[in-house]
């Protein structure tokens, strides 16, 4: 309540004194509400939700008093008629504010085209005006507690911040936020049993994944699965599960979990070709990734073979609890098993005969060992 009071004290005095003074609050320029925000995902990750939800609130209504100060800063040079003469574009306009020390205006202005740039206001001041007024949004804020809402139930409320902060997306300080906002709006369509909206949330992560997009480089990748067929004269099973592994790359770490929740889902419905392209690219993107790692952590590292892969990566306990975080070794089982069931029996074998010998994680290892008992 007293930080209520000392908010509506704040702005009344600052109405009052614009037409008058150059506002120079040098606290309500600062980043505070990020402070409180940080302080908030510190609470959460302590399970402390109470604590989280009630400093995810008040980093919105610091947020709001930022806003509100720099709608202030910048409605405040409208007051004079030379300004307003100058015209709409700021590069024209912002000379003649530092000229008549409109300085709080002259400093909104510049931060805002140093985060987003002069392109995403088309170089116009009223523009720049329209997105202040509504820059008290705070996605990141509407996520956390979209969170909260979530672990305690409260699917409604929930999906309600979620959506929220998806819709505000242009508004992240950190742009690649939005996969993990539609990560939790996926999860949340899973609890509710809304295969769609499932479908249509992990779809939108992997809509900037060049590679998932790219319809010849996903049918590239079954036609050497295919090709795993000893008896028609093409190569073995076990060297087109090595040449698999060999020939792609994919950098796009975050799309794994989408495409291993994706191949998991499609496999569940029915469309096993999909299952099969997701499991395939995800795989393909977990092997790079652990290649990487291995790079960077072992002298002269290079990528041999995806029995040697594991080998090395079951050496580091970082690397197998991450597997097991991101639902890697789980993957790869999945791409043998949904190989078989689009009758690629050959090369499901040998990739569940190397699954069942060097998967890091015991569970799938003994999961693999079975599936070749069962044949």
């Amino acid at each position: 309540m007293k930080a209520f009071r000392y908010s509506v004290c704040v702005l009344l005095f600052v109405s009052i004194l614009a037409p008058a003074f150059s506002l120079s609050f040098g606290k309500i320029r600062g980043d505070d509400y990020w402070y409180v925000l940080r302080q908030a995902e510190n609470a959460f990750a302590a399970n402390d939700y109470g604590r989280a939800l009630s400093l995810a609130e008040e980093a919105k209504e610091k947020k709001k008093l930022v806003a509100d100060w720099e709608k202030i800063a910048l409605d405040e040079t409208q007051r004079s008629s030379k300004v307003r003469k100058v015209g709409d574009y700021l590069d024209e306009l912002l000379p003649v504010l530092k000229e008549r020390n409109y300085d709080n205006a002259v400093y909104v202005i510049n931060r805002k085209l140093d985060l987003y740039g002069p392109a995403h206001f088309h170089g116009k001041f009223s523009e720049l005006k329209a997105w202040v007024e509504k820059d008290y949004l705070y996605p990141e804020a509407d996520f956390l507690i979209g969170k909260i809402y979530k672990l305690e139930g409260e699917f409604d409320l929930s999906g309600e911040y979620l959506n929220r902060a998806y819709d505000n997306i242009d508004r992240l300080d950190v742009k690649d936020v939005k996969f993990d906002i539609l990560y939790e709006l996926a999860d949340l369509a899973d609890y509710r049993e809304d295969g769609p909206a499932y479908e249509q949330k992990l779809t939108a992560i992997l809509a900037n994944d060049r590679l998932y997009t790219d319809d010849g480089f996903m049918r590239a990748l079954v036609r050497l699965i295919n090709s795993g067929k000893a008896a028609n004269g093409s190569e073995s099973p076990d060297k087109a599960v090595e040449k698999f592994f060999l020939l792609y790359r994919s950098d796009n770490d975050i799309s794994i979990r989408a495409l291993e929740k994706l191949s998991v889902y499609y496999e569940g419905i029915g469309q096993t070709e999909k299952a099969l392209r997701c499991a395939a690219l995800g795989s393909v993107a977990a092997v790079t990734k652990i290649e990487d790692i291995l790079k960077d952590r072992m002298i002269d590292y290079s990528y041999t073979s995806f029995v040697d892969l594991l080998k090395r990566a079951s050496g580091y306990s970082d690397i197998i609890d991450w597997g097991n975080d991101n639902n890697i070794w789980e993957l790869f089982f999945t791409l043998a098993k949904v190989s078989r069931s689009y009758g690629q029996t050959q090369f499901a074998g040998a990739l569940f005969a190397i699954l069942a010998q060097y998967e890091p994680e015991d569970y799938w290892k003994l999961r693999a060992t079975s599936e070749l008992a069962a044949r």
